[in-house]
């Protein structure tokens, strides 16, 4: 019999065999022991994460003749079948290479047949981002209103690329990444199955490359097998995977926080020969160091983390600061490496920069501080003596006799601060015209798309505001929530701003412009953006409305007589109708409402 691959020989066969999911999969045994089955489910996620395997799974258990608590029995024939691919109310379809409009207009001839062998016929279209506009326009109603025997599973990776309106037909599931501990769970489990020897740190390098995904683990378990038949072994975890060793990971860290920049490129060196990337070193650098703050925060000493016991001890006395520092130069480089093809000089340039941090401390010299201490001691005698002086002169001579003296010392600090505080009172006084002037404006604008404000245009905004959620990154999706559509022209929409503050900093940020550039994306119209606060907004609205009362009332009547004028048009045609009727067809024409 021929190999095959470890992801495909343990692919999951029951719900309660997928890792990490559970709580999709417990939804879907719920659904499947309750019939309330959807008829379109959309799973989403990174890839190797279950969405296939689940998707099986549940057509499996749609069409079992036996099924066992929600799970398929793997034992009727139906299962036999679907496990063996020849199933044929149960259709694969891969988008990639399927995407064209007749493929999925197939489809949309085909549902209307009922299921040969099982209950359903269940449709699993992998990858469905990929197929082309035309094809799920063609889907569209199949997928909305399909026969009751019919259930489409959609699969992707990259969600973002589906339309609203698939979304929007579909139950949406959403694929966590697998972590790290269930993954090496799961390698154990196989391995221990196939009676395979393994040393636990490899498993957990292999976890770590695998980023999440299940069957990025089981292939490199596979490439290792490969490697060394009968054995996992960490050394060759490193070799294979390009994971730097964590004993020298160790050493590098060390050599930083000390300051060593020599013993720090030199172990770096070593990690590269030895098959590190550059990528791979930040990596576990940043992940050590994140774990070596969690310890000397909590004080909880967490040696999993760690490979050395003295580890800890040597590290213990850091300032947090240095910790801060050493993640977001390694940040910095990490983002460094996608722009050069010289892989190694951002890792350098990060280990020189990190290790030569240093807190700045001012120099202190003593004869200084000496001597200013001395004139200080001078200067606050001279103050108690004026300050006794002005109190016992009388009251309408205090201010000169006051000046006098501290022009004999020259105390010039009271003339100092009223120069500072005259230049802080234009600066303010000029802040404040500026902000008077983009107000203003920015009240000018609203006006202009109020002027020209209709229905249709604030509807079209309003209807591709979910696309825009489902497309940006999540900390943009907060700052999507402080916004909200008020009003449109056909040419500028109106965002009324949740935050004062907000509001003043991002007029005319990026954001601001991928907004505008999404928006004409999806409404195919280009729209200009004018923000207004949300404290302002029902003030403006009021104040607009007011001054143009009579404008917006004689628009008003304008667009009641055109409404009248059509119906009287439309009542004048329809008694010409029957004129012409009776004249052809005599007493015998009846009219009806």
């Amino acid at each position: 019999m021929a190999y095959q691959a470890l992801y495909r020989k343990w692919r999951p066969n029951t719900f309660d065999s997928v890792v990490g999911q559970e709580a999709i999969t417990d939804t879907l045994k719920n659904a499947i022991k309750r019939g309330t089955i959807s008829h379109a489910f959309l799973f989403a996620g990174p890839r190797g994460t279950g969405k296939t395997s689940c998707a099986k799974i549940f057509a499996k258990a749609l069409n079992c003749t036996n099924l066992q608590d929600g799970e398929p029995c793997n034992k009727c024939e139906n299962c036999l079948a679907a496990d063996s691919g020849s199933m044929p109310d149960i259709m694969e379809i891969d988008a990639a290479s399927n995407n064209g409009v007749d493929e999925i207009r197939d489809i949309r001839d085909k549902v209307k047949y009922a299921p040969t062998q099982g209950k359903y016929k269940v449709y699993i279209i992998d990858e469905v981002h990929m197929l082309s506009m035309g094809a799920f326009n063609a889907l569209l109603k199949t997928l909305e209103e399909p026969p009751e025997h019919v259930v489409f599973i959609l699969a992707t990776t990259e969600l973002q690329k589906v339309p609203a309106t698939i979304i929007s037909r579909t139950q949406r599931y959403n694929f966590k990444r697998i972590s790290k501990k269930d993954l090496e769970n799961r390698m154990k489990f196989i391995l221990n199955e196939e009676k395979i020897d393994y040393e636990e740190k490899a498993l957990s390098v292999i976890a770590q490359v695998a980023d999440g995904g299940m069957r990025d683990s089981l292939s490199i378990l596979d490439q290792l097998l490969s490697y060394e038949k009968g054995k996992i072994n960490y050394k060759d975890a490193l070799q294979i995977t390009g994971f730097a060793a964590k004993e020298r990971i160790e050493k590098i860290l060390l050599a930083i926080l000390s300051q060593n920049v020599s013993q720090a490129l030199s172990e770096a060196k070593l990690s590269l020969q030895d098959g590190a990337s550059s990528k791979n070193i930040l990596d576990e650098l940043i992940d050590m160091t994140t774990n070596a703050l969690m310890v000397i925060k909590t004080n909880e000493k967490n040696e999993s983390n760690f490979l050395t016991e003295e580890f800890i001890e040597q590290i213990k006395n850091i300032p947090e600061k240095r910790y801060f520092d050493l993640i977001n130069l390694a940040n910095t480089a990490l983002k460094d490496l996608r722009y050069t093809n010289q892989q190694q000089i951002p890792l350098e340039v990060f280990l020189v920069e990190a290790s030569t941090i240093k807190e700045k401390v001012q120099p202190v010299n003593t004869s200084i501080n000496s001597e200013l201490d001395a004139e200080l001691k001078n200067l606050r005698q001279q103050v108690i003596q004026l300050t006794e002086k002005i109190n016992n002169l009388p009251a309408q001579t205090a201010t000169a006799q006051t000046s006098s003296s501290i022009d004999d010392v020259k105390f010039t600090s009271k003339k100092t601060t009223k120069s500072q505080t005259q230049n802080k009172t234009s600066v303010n006084t000029k802040s404040a015209k500026k902000l008077k002037r983009s107000e203003e404006k920015n009240r000018k604008e609203v006006y202009q798309v109020l002027e020209n404000a209709t229905k249709k245009d604030l509807q079209a905004i309003k209807n591709v505001w979910p696309d825009l959620r489902s497309i940006l990154e999540v900390s943009e999706r907060a700052i999507l929530e402080v916004l909200e559509p008020v009003a449109a022209s056909s040419e500028k929409v109106v965002l009324k701003c949740k935050y004062m503050l907000w509001f003043e900093n991002t007029t005319d940020s990026e954001f601001i412009i991928k907004v505008k550039d999404n928006i004409e994306k999806f409404t195919k119209h280009s729209y200009g953006i004018v923000l207004v606060p949300d404290t302002d907004w029902l003030q403006v609205r009021s104040e607009f409305v007011k001054s143009h009362k009579d404008e917006l009332l004689a628009k008003k009547k304008q667009q009641l007589e055109l409404v009248k004028n059509e119906n009287e048009t439309d009542s004048q045609e329809s008694k010409e109708v029957v004129e012409k009727a009776k004249a052809l067809f005599g007493d015998v024409v009846k009219v009806k409402d």
